[in-house]
């Protein structure tokens, strides 16, 4: 069984592209969103009832399910109330079955496919407790609108962890199981593509809050425009290795996106997550840091 968990919040109106994706090859859909309509920061967020409507009107196989729960917590960080919501939408979506968990800002044109990936590794869903596994995508974060298209993250080494089949989340999306499958099915992010005020609402509320000088990013972003976007590097606000430089596409290009992902990536992507889930469970600071400098000057 393909579930597909989507949470719901302010940017729901990229909602209206995302679902459609997965629609057809999904066997269930679950719309987590909080009762009190209160983003993880706490802050007052509004849906308009007419996104509801669209619900009923488009979901002409009814698999879409809401489920509205308080997930602002006062004591939690944002990030400890999204990593909570995960959790309660993953047993709102019942046990069984592969469990998906996408964005709301999160575009995967060729679901399809991914489901087909999903459904030829079977076995995992034989006993998947003891048998647990998290299967990572491609990451292309939309960086900016701009005439005629975007500005995105060009090579990153960005993969999201988004599907498994033992639901018991850890940091976020992160299960953080022994065993990862690293693919190279690609999930569109259209992350920071959006006007100024939701960018200002995105990151006054959104899980990373206090992980970074949000502000400043902003700052920056708001200085980056079609002219002179070839001139800024290393972009990522917490980790500036991570988008190396910014690319161009065309709006008619984002919706059949095919970005070739080489094997050498594939392979970098693979170490770097094996890599950051060992030093994460195994070894002291000082050594870490030895290890993530040697990374760099092997790898990358």
């Amino acid at each position: 069984m393909i579930k597909v968990g989507f949470l719901v919040s302010y940017d729901f109106k990229y909602l209206y592209k995302s679902i459609p994706l997965v629609y057809d090859s999904s066997d269930l859909i679950v719309l987590a969103i909080d009762k009190n309509r209160q983003t993880w920061s706490g802050n007052s967020l509004f849906i308009d009832p007419a996104f509801f409507e669209w619900i009923k009107e488009f979901d002409t196989s009814n698999k879409i399910v809401i489920y509205e729960d308080t997930f602002y917590i006062p004591e939690n960080t944002p990030a400890e109330n999204d990593t909570r919501e995960r959790n309660l939408l993953a047993k709102a979506m019942g046990d069984g079955g592969w469990h998906i968990q996408i964005d709301s800002d999160e575009y995967f044109n060729h679901f399809h496919k991914f489901v087909s990936f999903l459904k030829e590794n079977k076995q995992f869903l034989k006993n998947p407790k003891s048998n647990p596994v998290e299967i990572h995508v491609q990451w292309i974060t939309l960086f900016k609108k701009v005439e005629g298209g975007f500005l995105y993250v060009k090579g990153s080494l960005d993969a999201i962890e988004i599907a498994t089949n033992y639901p018991k989340y850890k940091y976020m999306r992160a299960t953080r199981h022994s065993k990862k499958i690293i693919t190279k099915f690609i999930l569109l992010h259209q992350s920071w593509a959006r006007d100024e005020d939701e960018i200002y609402t995105k990151i006054t509320n959104w899980s990373h809050r206090d992980d970074s000088d949000n502000i400043a990013f902003f700052e920056l972003w708001k200085s980056i425009n079609l002219n002179n976007y070839t001139e800024f590097v290393n972009l990522h606000e917490n980790d500036p290795g991570k988008w190396k430089s910014l690319g161009f596409i065309s709006e008619n290009e984002m919706d059949n996106l095919e970005l070739e992902i080489s094997n050498f990536q594939l392979l970098k992507l693979r170490y770097k997550k094996y890599l950051i889930h060992f030093m994460r469970e195994k070894l002291p600071s000082s050594i870490q840091e030895k290890i993530k400098i040697l990374y760099k000057k092997v790898i990358l």
